[in-house]
């Protein structure tokens, strides 16, 4: 039986990475989700700001329910790419990042994310594109064979000298 959107945004927020950044979901509708992150001790770098990898995991994570919100939960939406540009720095309080479904194929779906802090400036704004997988085991897996089989044969293994 397929889970409805309610028991899969409690078990995504259940799952150790989401409770490791204390990421919450905070809204999801048709092309649209909101999720956001208090900032804690454990998101600051050595720079005594918030990693970046923290901020693009909240993004990536805002713009895959945007989805979820829209495909009644009959695809599984893989990042395909992300750009992401950082516009300020952050130190303390929460980050809330918006996803808005700006395209949707039948297999590809491109989010448009904005994160913001606590005050509402701009933090930093995303791109991501995403591949929709059909959601039984076996065809991922034949995804996910054929999509490194492709990758490594494109991929040369021998080591290269960088510079003359």
């Amino acid at each position: 039986m397929q889970p409805t959107l309610e028991e899969l945004i409690n078990r995504g927020e259940n799952s150790p990475f989401y409770q490791l950044l204390n990421m919450k979901i905070e809204e999801v509708r048709e092309n649209y989700a909101r999720l956001s992150i208090k900032i804690d001790k454990k998101h600051i770098q050595f720079l005594k700001t918030v990693h970046g990898g923290v901020i693009a995991s909240l993004a990536d994570s805002a713009a895959a329910w945007a989805i979820y919100g829209c495909n009644n939960l009959m695809s599984i939406p893989v990042t395909v790419e992300m750009k992401i540009n950082f516009l300020k720095p952050v130190k303390s309080g929460k980050l809330v990042a918006e996803a808005r479904n700006i395209h949707k194929g039948s297999r590809i779906f491109v989010g448009d994310v904005e994160v913001k802090n606590s005050k509402g400036d701009l933090i930093a704004k995303s791109l991501i594109t995403y591949y929709l997988l059909k959601n039984n085991f076996r065809h991922k897996r034949k995804f996910v064979v054929t999509f490194f089989i492709r990758l490594f044969s494109t991929v040369s293994l021998k080591p290269r000298r960088c510079f003359s």
